[in-house]
């Protein structure tokens, strides 16, 4: 089974790695095989009547030429999956799917695909195993994961922050000034540290089972 990840950032790159890294060992007896192709951030759908489409390094931006790049490719390999993964970040979660579906439909993509969208974003999934957490970072202040709802529209990387970072979230705010490089770095290491401990089953995130799910069904097939 081959795998093409189109993926919104590195930290979200860096932890499905270690997802399929934990997905090739359980199905040791399958072929699984992977590439991420990643983004410097989300970006934008284009609005209608666009017609220039020009790289931006966005993924939403870019989402139509590279659907229809790989769905050439994939469509010519027995089994291949093209599997988009991004943020929902405030959107509305079944409004921002009909739109990603949309984007499939009118570039007729003919090739297996799925869009997992992490609800709000990439580190509810962290914050979905509790038990990799406190392996990763020992002296993580688990108590401040009560003021968060799971998958909910809610502060969600601040959260983690406050649970593993030295002096928590106003530490890190202060630290990366106006910019996002520090903050960046930080989910890296959370993306990294932690999802070397990620449980592919035991997982509170409902957008991160729905991910899982949608790997093991082809894998399985």
């Amino acid at each position: 089974m081959y795998f093409q990840f189109l993926i919104e950032d590195k930290s979200t790159e860096i932890l499905v790695n270690h997802v399929m890294d934990k997905m090739q060992k359980q199905y040791w007896e399958k072929d699984i095989i992977w590439n991420i192709k990643s983004f410097g951030g989300i970006g934008h759908l284009q609005r209608k009547g666009t017609v220039l489409e020009q790289k931006t390094g966005k993924l939403l931006n870019d989402l139509p030429s590279y659907m229809r790049g790989f769905s050439k490719v994939l469509q010519t390999m027995e089994d291949a999956a093209l599997i988009v993964v991004l943020d929902n970040d405030k959107r509305d979660v079944e409004q921002f799917r009909k739109e990603l579906e949309n984007v499939a439909f009118s570039n007729m993509i003919l090739c297996d695909y799925v869009f997992c969208i992490a609800i709000k974003e990439m580190e509810a999934w962290l914050l979905g195993d509790a038990e990799a957490i406190k392996k990763a970072y020992p002296n993580a202040r688990m108590q401040c994961i009560k003021k968060y709802e799971q998958d909910a529209i809610c502060e969600t990387w601040e959260v983690l922050a406050d649970m593993v970072y030295p002096k928590g979230v106003s530490k890190l705010k202060k630290k990366s000034g106006d910019g996002y490089a520090e903050i960046g770095k930080a989910k890296c290491e959370w993306a990294d540290q932690i999802g070397r401990y990620l449980d592919l089953h035991n997982n509170q995130s409902p957008s991160y089972q729905y991910f899982i799910n949608a790997l093991e069904k082809r894998v399985c097939a």
